[in-house]
């Protein structure tokens, strides 16, 4: 039974972590803690099924669920927040993160784990119905994976004959509609594993891998991805489990408990576990341990790396003939290549300095062939201002004289015009004066003769 949580005491974040086809999932902090909330589009016997389902799972490896809330019409599912993302954005996202076959293992034997309990519950086994890289959950660096997402998810108490999953991960008897088990799942399963070794999306080959119809088609009639597609580091017995996972008959395939068994026979260490050693303030060896089927059989080995800081990694593989012997001969032999490595590391760090050497004489020479080339321009481009300065000079001073001329010639014409008109106006007031004289002796006559005139009528 799920812990019923009132809505106030959620602070919904506005980002979407992701949507499907029951609804989407927001980010939100409650009690102190970041958490995910699933918001239901509609509140059916899907989203029931899924709260009910997950409220029995308790594994590490299967999305914790918290609670649910209500606000009116809306229903929340409160789960854990896993912030690495999914499987499905790991393999073909932007960030393609490159990744050893040993990593790919662990997150396939994880999910195989989660898939184990899931099968083995009892009273009733728990059935996914859609296991893909989408519902998967990766944290810790990508190095942990949930399984979440169990809205198609039923138990094997009822007679299961509907379709429910996604085509390309569907099992053929799921798609014929027939009766079917938790081994539809492991056909899941091993195609996930495909993509995970292959690093392609499933049924991409097909000439229309967006239909689903033309999809289940065509598994159904026996055809699966490409098993040459995987990296070709992938070990023969992945391949041959993948193959086993999606066979057409549902009794051959494997029981889950089978597959996460015989991946952790292929990822764990029996005896041995991983560890580190460090050589000095920039270089470590780090010792690995492995296991792998061969021509005569299962073999483990060691290996061990050598980091250094801007020098190439290298790496060397002792094989381990006994496979029940103590660790101390692998201590022995890892002591003894630590040794080696180390002279190895001294080796390239003298011929790293004879090169580093090479390089700065090489520099120091291009360097002073350079300074000798710069003060030659330097000189040139000198000379060259100074000639282009003196013309340039010599050009104003050009324009400088036969500017005066020009000033001193306008200047004599304006003298010359200033003396005409002068000329002209004292012509002028001359003879306006003369008539003005001629004018008053005019009149003067004129009166005089008046005078006279007057004097002799009396």
């Amino acid at each position: 039974m799920t812990e019923i949580v009132e809505f106030s005491e959620l602070r919904l974040s506005k980002k979407r972590l992701g949507s499907g086809a029951a609804g989407e999932v927001r980010r939100a902090c409650w009690r102190g803690q970041e958490i995910a909330v699933k918001l239901f589009d509609y509140f059916n016997k899907f989203a029931e099924r899924e709260i009910t389902h997950l409220a029995r799972l308790k594994h590490k490896n299967i999305i914790k669920v918290y609670g649910t809330s209500k606000t009116g019409n809306d229903t929340y599912l409160l789960m854990e927040y896993v912030a690495g993302g999914s499987l499905h954005d790991f393999l073909h996202g932007k960030d393609q993160r490159k990744f050893s076959v040993e990593e790919a293992i662990n997150l396939a034997r994880q999910c195989a784990l989660g898939m184990a309990y899931m099968h083995s519950m009892e009273p009733k086994t728990l059935v996914h119905r859609d296991i893909k890289p989408r519902n998967m959950l990766l944290t810790n660096m990508f190095k942990d994976l949930k399984i979440c997402d169990f809205g198609t998810a039923t138990d094997l108490a009822t007679y299961l004959s509907n379709m429910r999953g996604t085509p390309a991960y569907m099992a053929p008897e799921v798609y014929r509609a027939k009766q079917y088990t938790e081994k539809c799942d492991v056909y899941s399963f091993g195609i996930m594993l495909w993509e995970i070794m292959a690093r392609k999306l499933p049924f991409s080959h097909l000439p229309n891998p967006s239909n689903g119809f033309a999809v289940l088609g065509a598994a159904e009639r026996g055809i699966r991805p490409p098993i040459d597609d995987v990296r070709p580091d992938c070990w023969k017995g992945i391949k041959h489990l993948i193959q086993r996972c999606w066979d057409k008959d549902p009794a051959l395939r494997p029981s889950m408990q089978k597959v996460e068994k015989y991946l952790g026979m292929l990822g764990a260490s029996v005896n041995y576990k991983d560890f580190v050693h460090v050589l000095d303030d920039v270089s470590m060896a780090v010792v690995t341990f492995h296991m792998e089927k061969g021509p005569s059989g299962w073999r483990r080995y060691v290996r061990v790396e050598f980091w250094r800081k801007q020098i190439r990694t290298a790496r060397l593989t002792f094989s381990m003939v006994d496979f029940n012997q103590t660790g101390k001969k692998v201590v022995r032999e890892s002591i003894r290549a630590l040794k080696d490595g180390k002279r190895e590391v001294l080796r390239v760090e003298k011929q790293v300095e004879r090169e580093a050497s090479r390089v700065y004489e090489n520099c120091e020479r291009e360097t002073r062939v350079a300074a000798d080339d710069v003060v030659r321009e330097t000189g040139r481009a000198t000379e060259d201002v100074v000639r282009e300065t003196g013309r340039a000079a010599e050009d104003v001073a050009r324009e400088a004289a036969r500017a005066a001329e020009d000033a001193a010639r306008a200047a004599e014409a304006a003298e010359r015009e200033a003396r005409r008109i002068k000329d002209q106006l004292a012509n002028e007031a001359k003879r306006l004066l003369e008539e003005k004289e001629a004018q008053r002796i005019k009149d003067q006559i004129a009166n005089e003769g008046k005078r006279i005139l007057k004097r002799f009528r009396f």
